[in-house]
């Protein structure tokens, strides 16, 4: 049974200051899996890829996704990443109620090249390459129970859109 919320998308679509919201008004636990691996591994995520990589990322990812699933009445922000991996997929599906919060790729880049702190940036520095993640991810996001189409919504009103959303789907009684 899917007793928790995940928010899915693209790094720069709001999923955690979305996810706060959302948490706060149902009155549910907030998670965020970067915050999480940041704290376990000491380090900040750019330098986690730096040291170690992109794979043990990910792993780590995978891990903290399952040990989540085991919780109840959550709300949880997921790194932009998480659902291409096959095994992550199968968790979301299992124990979570899943929302993309969905931004064109225009309005996202202009976020992000204002924002510090996302090592894929230095991956995928120009416009076009970071257009290919995004396009890339799309379809794993779009596997999502909902989508929300967020581009010219406040946070605040995404927030009651995912609140509605979750109600109407059985997930909030």
């Amino acid at each position: 049974m899917r007793c928790n919320i995940a928010l899915l998308g693209f790094m720069g679509c709001g999923k955690t200051s979305v996810g706060r919201r959302v948490a706060q008004r149902i009155g549910w636990e907030f998670h965020d899996t970067d915050a999480i691996i940041e704290k376990r591994v000491g380090l900040p995520i750019p330098e986690i890829f730096s040291r170690y990589g992109e794979e043990y990322f990910r792993a780590l990812e995978t891990e903290v996704l399952a040990e989540l699933a085991t919780r109840r009445h959550l709300v949880l922000a997921t790194g932009g990443g998480l659902p291409v991996r096959e095994k992550n997929r199968e968790i979301l599906r299992e124990h979570f109620f899943t929302v993309f919060l969905r931004v064109s790729f225009p309005i996202l880049f202009e976020r992000l090249r204002k924002s510090t702190g996302r090592p894929l940036l230095k991956k995928y520095p120009s416009f076009s390459e970071l257009q290919a993640l995004y396009e890339s991810r799309v379809p794993y996001y779009s596997r999502a129970h909902v989508i929300i189409d967020a581009d010219f919504l406040t946070e605040e009103e995404v927030a009651e859109e995912i609140v509605r959303r979750a109600r109407d789907c059985g997930v909030l009684v």
